[in-house]
């Protein structure tokens, strides 16, 4: 195996090294994983579990906290999917969490603007939340985070 025009020598770690075989092993790796099912999802699809939400939920006057449990639920009954239930429930603690580290005063939400109180127990409606996140990342931007947010509202507007 030459390596190089200036040094035609094989190094020492070289020498040991087959890459064709390493290319192989690489390609019986991928092409077993991909053979292999995914894992399954014994998740069953429930769109009932919108009048229940509706009846158990006001999505009007509701705690971050609460609103986590209905994404749950949502989840579990297939309505929204894993990234959607992230992008929902997990970038606020996200961004909680760095404005603690960060030494701000942590409220992660928009329309809310008490800063004293625990934010997570704070009662919000959570359609003009959403909205105003959609507004905020249309001003960014970002088209697609605002076609998120859009749907999430009009997602959300199913349990009033």
């Amino acid at each position: 195996m030459r390596v190089s025009v200036t040094n035609p020598q094989i190094n020492y770690y070289q020498q040991s090294v087959s890459h064709d075989s390493k290319l192989n092993n690489i390609k019986d790796t991928i092409e077993g994983k991909l053979k292999t099912s995914k894992a399954e999802d014994n998740r069953i699809a429930n769109p009932s579990i919108w009048k229940e939400l509706s009846q158990e939920y006001d999505i009007t006057n509701l705690s971050f906290n609460n609103f986590e449990k209905v994404c749950n639920k949502l989840l579990d009954a297939k309505q929204i999917s894993l990234l959607e239930h992230g992008i929902l429930t997990g970038i606020p603690k996200i961004v909680a969490k760095e404005q603690k580290y960060l030494k701000y005063k942590v409220n992660p939400l928009l329309t809310s603007n008490n800063q004293t109180i625990n934010w997570e127990e704070k009662k919000l409606n959570w359609i003009e939340e959403l909205n105003t996140k959609a507004e905020q990342q249309k001003k960014f931007g970002n088209i697609s985070g605002y076609n998120n947010y859009k749907k999430f509202t009009t997602l959300f507007k199913n349990i009033i």
